[in-house]
């Protein structure tokens, strides 16, 4: 990644060191600067790759500093970190289509993942797998060894679905190896190469999946972003709010149209339907090809 160059704007001279180290870890030009008004200039005159800028600083926070440099330089890539992002923060950053918002307290892997897909995501992905004996390769994943009448099904299945650029529901229990198997289909499919994100809905407020997937208003959050032109893996998509599965199946079509949806379940979609938890149109959209994972 040399030839990337980023600008690292953070009134904190321990945040700047360590987004700064893990920059360079990755091969990146690093340029730090702790005042607003000078990072505004700065990349005004450079054009970075990216701009990595903290939202609570002073004189004028991150929403001035990016508003400024998007008014002139509309394409310009952007990530946000915050300690405390409230509403307004992510209002903006949805609205603005920044590329993401990186949480402090930051975490190495996580960040080095994130800067990875800002500047290397849009590069698109390899050539599909042509004539190649996938149970080779399916012999290198622990989830799909074994002598079980499962596994031989999904053995059987996954050469079909790793062709297929349509989305899949993997269901399997909380501890089995639904993910690994999304990662797998991704790594072999026409979109190997290109990024690919997993995001966990469980763990998240209806205010942060509709920042991160779809707004009231059906725009495409940040995750979806992230994984263009790549795949999308979605966990626990069965504890979505019905509110958030409505707005997908409104969407459906303009979020495969942006990457490949590769959406994981505990227990079957028709448990929560019949309990009024999933809405009917999810269920039919995203139900429409499912694998059993043990």
């Amino acid at each position: 990644m040399s030839e990337h160059s980023v600008l690292i704007v953070d009134d904190s001279s321990i945040d700047l060191e360590i987004i700064a180290i893990v920059c360079k870890l990755l091969g990146c030009e690093a340029e730090v600067v702790s005042d607003g008004f000078e990072a505004i200039r700065l990349y005004d005159s450079k054009r970075h790759d990216l701009v990595l800028c903290d939202y609570m600083m002073e004189p004028v926070n991150g929403i001035y500093v990016i508003s400024k440099i998007k008014e002139m330089h509309p394409q310009a890539r952007c990530i946000m970190v915050s300690g405390f992002p409230d509403a307004q923060l992510r209002r903006f950053i949805t609205e603005n289509q920044l590329f993401d918002l990186v949480v402090k307290p930051i975490q190495a892997a996580s960040f080095k993942q994130t800067l990875r897909l800002a500047l290397k995501g849009d590069e698109g992905a390899t050539e599909a797998i042509q004539e190649i004996a996938f149970s080779n390769r399916m012999d290198t994943c622990p989830a799909l060894c074994g002598e079980s009448e499962q596994v031989r099904k999904l053995r059987d299945h996954l050469p079909a679905r790793i062709a297929s650029d349509r989305s899949i529901l993997l269901i399997g229990s909380p501890d089995g190896a639904k993910g690994e198997i999304a990662e797998f289909i991704h790594r072999n499919g026409a979109r190997a190469g290109s990024a690919c994100v997993a995001y966990d809905c469980s763990s998240r407020t209806e205010e942060e999946l509709a920042s991160d997937l779809i707004d009231q208003s059906g725009n495409l959050g940040l995750q979806l972003r992230q994984a263009e032109k790549g795949t999308l893996i979605l966990h626990s998509v069965e504890v979505l709010p019905v509110s958030i599965q409505k707005r997908i199946a409104e969407a459906f079509d303009r979020m495969m149209a942006c990457t490949r949806l590769i959406l994981l379940a505990d227990e079957p979609l028709e448990v929560g339907l019949e309990q009024g938890l999933v809405d009917d149109d999810f269920y039919f959209k995203v139900g429409s090809d499912v694998l059993e994972v043990s």
